[in-house]
């Protein structure tokens, strides 16, 4: 299982920023993570050298104040001994480029980052990092409650699935009192009905095979112990995403566990269009996004494609 110990924090300086230290008082644990790193990333400040030279303090004072208001927020969520292990970095640029060279540069196991409901393009930066971080990603949407009694896991029975369900395990064994619900949606062929069975009839054959695959899937990951269901839903409009968006909105789970496709060359997929698709629709469910460690790229690869 992926380790945690060393966790990157995506702050902003807004009131988002809260919801995500909460977050991470039940992630961070101790025993297992070794360093916390938050990290803001600010626009290139474009001073003109003469304006600079007249008042060389404004961009060393401006880093330096909104450093010390993570710190300050740090302090008052955290506990005393996640603050001990707790770092912030201020860096100017393009925060794509600067948040990969820093996952590189540190090793890091999780990023954590937060995601504005209202906010026009929120989806961009997480698809972005999740295409290319070579560490998994946990997204937060603004104002969400940590929950750790009902964990998501879409399953098509794929690798990428048997990631994501490990992981859930992973989280439902640190904790109590925690089920995990695997949803699978299944599709009818659209030639169905040169077997000669109705729509509904294939449909029950669909869900056998299904149940078959499940058993198949689950039999080669341990989960003794664990307070697992399977539900199966029917897809109809060709869209499985939104079954699993409705789904999640409906029973509200702690977060939605997905498992994207590691890459080994620049002309591989990035991490599948479904996954690309939960990203860029969920703002409301927090989500997992589980990649093995180092499954990416070169970092200047990755950073070529930005």
């Amino acid at each position: 299982m992926p380790a945690r110990e060393r966790i990157m924090v995506l702050m902003d300086t807004s009131d988002a920023d809260r919801t995500l230290l909460e977050f991470l008082e039940i992630i961070a644990t101790t025993n297992e993570t070794k360093e916390i790193h938050f990290f803001n990333s600010i626009s290139e400040m474009k001073i003109p050298d003469a304006v600079l030279k007249e008042f060389p303090e404004i961009k060393e004072k401006s880093i330096a104040e909104r450093k010390s208001k993570i710190e300050t927020l740090a302090k008052n969520v955290l506990s005393a001994d996640l603050v001990k292990i707790s770092e912030v970095h201020i860096q100017e640029g393009a925060p794509s480029k600067a948040i990969l060279k820093f996952v590189e540069k540190r090793d890091i196991d999780l990023i954590i980052m937060g995601r504005h409901k209202n906010f026009i393009g929120g989806g961009v930066l997480s698809n972005r990092l999740a295409r290319r971080a070579a560490c998994s990603l946990f997204i937060i949407p603004e104002g969400a409650t940590p929950n750790t009694t009902l964990l998501h896991v879409p399953c098509d029975f794929s690798p990428h699935s048997k990631i994501a369900m490990e992981e859930a395990i992973r989280v439902a064994r640190k904790y109590k009192n925690v089920k995990i619900i695997c949803q699978n949606v299944f599709t009818v062929p659209g030639g169905y009905h040169y077997s000669g069975k109705t729509y509904e009839e294939f449909a029950e054959v669909m869900r056998e095979n299904a149940m078959k695959d499940y058993q198949k899937f689950m039999s080669e990951i341990d989960h003794d112990g664990i307070d697992l269901e399977v539900v199966y839903s029917l897809d109809t409009n060709d869209n499985p995403v939104t079954d699993i968006i409705d789904f999640a909105q409906k029973n509200n789970p702690g977060a939605i566990f997905i498992g994207v496709k590691g890459r080994t060359s620049t002309a591989a997929l990035f991490i599948g269009s479904r996954a690309e698709q939960l990203i860029q629709y969920n703002s409301d469910i927090p989500m997992m996004v589980v990649r093995p460690k180092g499954k990416n790229a070169g970092i200047i690869d990755l950073i070529k494609e930005i």
